[in-house]
């Protein structure tokens, strides 16, 4: 029996990929998005020497990690975002039990490892910044890993599960940031999904050496890119049931403060946006206030001052400032950083469905005079840096 125990604890089950069936490409990820053949198992020592096996997700139901493993000269940190570009790239699945890839994370453990990671309102620049940082030829930057995801969702308000949250969050760490097969980095930089604000506190705990970055935008001008890209204002309102409202107040906060609303649909869905934008500025705010050491980064000034607020992030980095590294970072302006996504920018249509009314501007604005301390639409957090 102890043989048997000790076979599954260091060994991963192989799993091969009969149809890809993933139909919503900006949705959570999962295993559900293949359909897939048990194929035998690997040892976790295979995976940990594989560059080309990376951290998909977590499944915090069956309490398993699930891998990919892509091509050799598939470069993931060259699309918008590292789920999608491991979706479409994947030859092979690995699963394993939490035990196992807790075994796995300090098998991976690099020691005063460097990261920054970027949390942002969404549409306010964060794909651009992790292409200004992974421009740089010894920062690996990763757009949007998914297995944090998990995290968010299963952490609980009440601190119960804290210290599974913790090590499971600090074993996605150590297994997301690896070298590759095109880069063996200093610094890995992390951009994560808009909703991440919430785990700043935990991210804090587990890497406290981190230099955290929020990205965010006037809230009207990220309503309308949200209205165009998630088709918010033909999508009618939102209606949860209590166990989906539950969840979701786990990423977007304040919609506790709505809940009649969100539980008997009179809630719009550029409210529910609007929410989202307050409850990751609002979790700034308190990060901020409890002394969690971050900066702060406005799109508006990102893009008329690139290479002054790339300068800056990079100094506050502790990364070299030379002119030759600002021109590279400063690069990354020069295309759009979402090409090759469903958010590309000639994706987006731009017809009359998808703009908001005045009516939406009057559910924004009196969202902001219901809020304690953020009032307007261009409100300065602090810490913002403030181009000269």
């Amino acid at each position: 029996m102890q043989k048997l125990i000790r076979k599954f604890v260091t060994n991963a089950r192989v799993l091969n990929i009969n149809k890809k069936v993933r139909d919503n490409p900006t949705a959570f990820v999962s295993l559900r998005d293949f359909d897939v053949t048990p194929g035998g198992t690997v040892s976790l020592k295979a995976i940990a020497q594989n560059p080309n096996i990376t951290l998909y997700a977590l499944n915090h139901f069956t309490r398993e990690a699930i891998f990919v493993e892509t091509p050799p000269d598939v470069d993931l940190t060259a699309p918008p975002f590292l789920y999608q570009a491991q979706y479409d790239n994947a030859i092979r699945l690995y699963s394993m039990s939490y035990k196992s890839f807790l075994k796995l994370a300090n098998m991976m453990r690099q020691p005063n490892k460097q990261l920054i990671l970027i949390h942002s309102v969404g549409r306010c620049g964060s794909t651009l910044l992790s292409d200004v940082f992974n421009n740089l030829p010894d920062v690996l930057s990763l757009s949007e890993p998914e297995a944090f995801t998990e995290i968010v969702k299963r952490r609980e308000p009440d601190g119960r599960n804290e210290e599974e949250m913790a090590q499971l969050l600090d074993a996605v760490l150590q297994v997301q940031c690896r070298p590759t097969n095109q880069l063996a980095p200093k610094v890995y930089a992390i951009k994560f999904r808009s909703f991440s604000t919430v785990m700043i506190d935990l991210l804090h705990r587990v890497a406290p050496q981190s230099k955290h970055i929020f990205l965010y935008r006037n809230a009207e001008d990220r309503a309308r890119s949200i209205a165009r890209a998630f088709r918010t204002v033909e999508a009618g309102n939102v209606l949860l049931d209590p166990d989906n409202l539950r969840v979701r107040t786990k990423f977007v906060p304040l919609i506790s403060q709505y809940a009649d609303r969100a539980t008997n649909g009179t809630l719009s869905k550029v409210e529910f946006s609007m929410l989202a934008w307050l409850s990751g500025m609002q979790k700034y705010l308190e990060q901020h206030a409890a002394g969690v050491p971050m900066c702060a980064v406005r799109y508006e000034d990102m893009i008329a001052e690139p290479a002054q607020i790339v300068e800056t992030l990079y100094d506050y980095c502790g990364l070299p400032t030379t002119p030759e590294r600002i021109a590279l970072g400063v690069k990354a302006f020069e295309r759009d950083s979402q090409q090759g996504s469903s958010l590309a920018r000639k994706t987006l249509k731009q017809d009359e469905q998808n703009q908001l009314t005045e009516e939406h501007l009057a559910e924004i604005h009196q969202l902001l005079s219901e809020h304690p301390t953020i009032k307007t639409a261009d409100f300065i957090v602090p810490n913002t840096i403030q181009p000269e």
